[in-house]
């Protein structure tokens, strides 16, 4: 081989040797890390071993469901059911809509427990317990979409229309005869004594 080929191959593989020795490296260091941690935690002060049960209680609400309800309240209010071992509140939630496990359709949204589609209902237009005002359509969540404002509070008496321009009152006085003033008449010749 020629002494350019050689340069020129030396050149092209000391960035693979390299990148192979940094990944090499790297992996022995992580090996390293892995064997040098412990595996049992350490031990516990006494005070708190007595002080703790051994069995600790268990987290979620399954088995008691009725942590999720808000004390205090008469009539108690039931917002929150406990639904797979967590509590939700089912007023508003897509998935858990009324009762746990009622999903809503796409686009749709749980409004009060119920599931509701927030682009057409004029009761709740783009979000829940939003009106639209009176006879205002509900489209694509907005109220009166592409429609015209209705008229408020009343409607207004029409608007006369007005007359053409010029106007014809008062009426113009007639024009007067050309030439103005009018020329006297011709005087007859003279009578002619014959």
């Amino acid at each position: 081989m020629s002494p350019l080929r050689t340069r020129i191959l030396a050149i092209l593989l000391l960035p693979l040797l390299i990148g192979l020795a940094v990944v090499k490296g790297a992996s022995i260091r992580k090996k390293e890390e892995v064997e040098n941690t412990t595996s049992s935690s350490p031990p516990a002060s006494p005070w708190l071993d007595r002080i703790t049960s051994p069995r600790p209680r268990e987290t979620g609400c399954w088995k008691r469901p009725w942590i999720c309800n808000e004390g205090g309240k008469f009539p108690p209010i039931i917002k929150k059911l406990c639904c797979k071992n967590r509590c939700v509140d089912v007023t508003s939630d897509m998935n858990n809509c009324g009762l746990c496990g009622i999903k809503c359709p796409f686009t749709w949204q749980c409004c009060n427990g119920l599931c509701i589609n927030t682009n057409v209902n004029p009761f709740h237009c783009g979000n829940c317990l939003k009106r639209c005002a009176f006879g205002s359509l509900c489209f694509y969540g907005m109220c009166g979409y592409a429609q015209p404002l209705p008229p408020f509070p009343f409607p207004l008496p029409p608007k006369l229309p007005l007359p053409p321009f010029p106007f014809p009152f008062p009426p113009k006085p007639p024009k007067p005869p050309k030439p103005f003033p009018p020329k006297p008449p011709k005087t007859f010749p003279p009578p002619t004594s014959s």
